[in-house]
């Protein structure tokens, strides 16, 4: 029993389907496989943040004392940058959803 190596074969083998184009099946996909980018721009701009500090961080102080703690204190504020912004967006999606459930409620009596 020997495997086929032409891509073309196996997939045409297999039946390939190509997952839905819709936002709603991109964005759940978006979420599991990559969680940095499921908190949007803001999260992307945070990460980035939190990448490049330590770095502009060992440039801008040299003494080595001031540079680790300034690096510490970065990672502790971009943890905090996070969950605050992932406290927001809950915020918002129970509120979204609070008054889709009262709307709904309004429209049953």
């Amino acid at each position: 029993m020997h495997s086929s190596t032409d891509w073309v074969s196996r997939t045409k083998t297999q039946h390939y389907a190509p997952p839905s184009a819709s936002p709603e099946a991109l964005l759940g996909r978006q979420q599991f496989r990559h969680p940095k980018t499921s908190m949007g721009a803001a999260g992307h701009w945070i990460h980035m943040a939190g990448l490049f500090a330590p770095v502009v961080i060992g440039e801008v102080i040299k003494d080595a004392d001031k540079r680790w703690r300034y690096v510490r204190l970065a990672s502790v504020g971009t943890a905090l940058a996070y969950e605050a912004l992932y406290t927001i967006r809950e915020q918002k999606r129970r509120e979204e959803l609070e008054a889709e459930r009262n709307r709904c409620c309004d429209k049953s009596r």
